[in-house]
């Protein structure tokens, strides 16, 4: 098993069954956003006829033969052979590349209220980004649902600092566990018991968005920010635009956004290594704070850790919902993101 080094952790909304409703916080929130920032942007460097792989810990994030800006997990190194490599292979040892190719996965673990009991898991989705060559886009894979409140999903895309799209991608308006969870009745996935049948894994079209990035004026890279709706308000992962809906009063993020736990797996038909995103959230209503003090004291403090030094995506603590190990996220459709039919300019 490898290890990837720090977490990679935003910001959504709060809490679940029968927890007070709040209000986003007032006056504005005095937050470090940086500290919670743990995916950032890198610059590929190309060779002539060469082309440039880019991986974390063996996994591949990017493929290019000209400049190209990608998103990558924040990392640190305590062996040569960990964090972002990157290796220049010739051209014609290359046959199957097909254009500068980027791809990156989250997990997105979000809560219902301003005032949340911090398990994070009233919405867990996976999200698979994609640029290839000109077209980015992105497909949301449903988790868990850890709430008993009508949730709508949305998300604002940004080139660089210029916006893009904002709205639902929920179609129709219809709510998440109608879209996702088939209108199941109660929490899905959230309490290691089969309360329901698992949902199999699966990136679903009617959330697969795509933008042509060469029709858009201005520079910077494409990324996303991902927000719920409840009860008419608004709740962000982190969003600087939105910097009041992404924390609570006092100041802790309302929401977690996993790009890396440094648990690497290997995928059984393919032999290639994936998942080091994917994550055991809490059981419902545990506090997070039971099942990954580590993880709790970072969220409180201005400290740093290594999630690879106490988190195992293999053993889930006590507490923790099995996801990795009941297999849900291993996705068996994936519809084309670039396709053309999901294109939104």
């Amino acid at each position: 098993m490898k290890k990837l080094l720090f977490v990679a952790l935003a910001a959504m909304a709060a809490s679940c069954m029968e927890k007070p409703e709040g209000g986003s916080p007032e006056p504005p929130i005095d937050v470090d956003v940086n500290h919670f920032q743990t995916a950032e942007a890198f610059e590929v460097p190309v060779e002539a006829g060469k082309i440039t792989v880019v991986k974390a810990d063996g996994v591949t994030l990017a493929e290019a033969d000209s400049p190209m800006t990608i998103w990558v997990p924040r990392m640190g190194k305590t062996r040569a052979a960990e964090g972002i490599t990157v290796e220049f292979v010739p051209s014609d040892e290359y046959p199957s590349f097909e254009g500068n190719k980027a791809q990156m996965f989250q997990v997105i673990c979000f809560e219902d209220s301003y005032d949340g009991d911090y398990d994070y898991n009233d919405l867990v989705i996976h999200v698979m980004y994609l640029q290839k060559q000109n077209i980015f886009g992105f497909a949301v894979q449903p988790i868990a649902l850890g709430s008993s409140k009508s949730i709508k999903l949305g998300c604002v895309v940004y080139k660089g600092n210029k916006q893009v799209y904002k709205g639902f991608i929920t179609p129709d308006g219809v709510d998440c566990r109608k879209q996702y969870f088939k209108s199941i009745e109660g929490f899905v996935n959230v309490n290691n018991r089969n309360e329901v049948d698992f949902i199999e894994p699966q990136y679903l079209g009617s959330t697969i968005r795509n933008w042509d990035v060469s029709k858009i004026a201005g520079d910077g890279v494409m990324r996303v920010e991902w927000y719920i709706e409840v009860g008419g308000e608004e709740i962000y992962a982190l969003s600087t635009a939105y910097l009041n809906k992404s924390f609570d009063k006092t100041g802790l993020p309302l929401g977690l956004v996993i790009t890396t736990t440094g648990t690497v797996f290997v995928d059984k038909d393919g032999g290639y290594e994936c998942g080091f995103d994917w994550f055991n959230y809490p059981h419902e209503s545990v506090h997070i704070e039971r099942v990954y003090p580590e993880l709790w004291s970072w969220l409180t403090t201005d400290s740093t850790y290594t999630f690879s030094e106490f988190y195992d995506g293999f053993e889930a603590p006590k507490n923790a919902y099995t996801a990795c190990f009941n297999g849900l996220y291993k996705a068996t459709t994936l519809g084309s993101v670039t396709d053309a039919k999901y294109r939104q300019n």
